[in-house]
């Protein structure tokens, strides 16, 4: 009796779970400065999802690099993200682009590069890469490729 009453449990719990798709990734928006000083420039990026799901999960954005006019500069450094059940939700990206690597000799001409752009008060940030969603041993990557020119204010 204890048997079948334990399958009659494990039998509604997961037929009201719903886990059919994964998160939807909708896109990246908002790449705005949060921050601009001698030292650094922070930049701040928002990745929507739409989970219709009833489990949530974890999202992993250290793969994501930003490029400014098409140099890499940094990679997005955010905590693991947990995904709420069944909402649209914004995953926050932040990039800190530090200023002492636009001195170093093998980036070429990239201070020239971002001088002029600072001095146009516009620059171009690409976001390429992957977001990846994990769930009890089952992964995902969503595949980023955004660009978006900004400006410094």
């Amino acid at each position: 009796m204890k048997k079948v009453f334990f399958i009659l449990v494990l039998t509604v719990l997961g037929q009201s779970c719903t886990f059919n798709q994964k998160p939807e990734f909708v896109g990246i928006d908002s790449v705005s400065v949060k921050e601009a000083s001698a030292n650094a420039i922070t930049l701040l990026a928002e990745a929507r999802f739409n989970n219709k799901n009833d489990l949530g999960g974890t999202l992993l954005t250290d793969e994501i690099k930003v490029y400014v006019d098409g140099i890499y500069l940094a990679t997005v450094s955010s905590e693991a993200f947990d995904v709420p059940a069944k909402d649209n939700f914004i995953v926050p990206l932040v990039v800190n682009l530090p200023l002492s690597e636009l001195f170093k000799e093998d980036k070429g001409n990239l201070f020239g590069a971002i001088l002029n752009q600072v001095l146009n008060k516009k620059m171009k940030v690409e976001f390429k890469g992957n977001i990846t969603y994990r769930l009890a041993g089952f992964s995902y990557d969503y595949a980023v490729d955004h660009s978006q020119e900004i400006t410094i204010q």
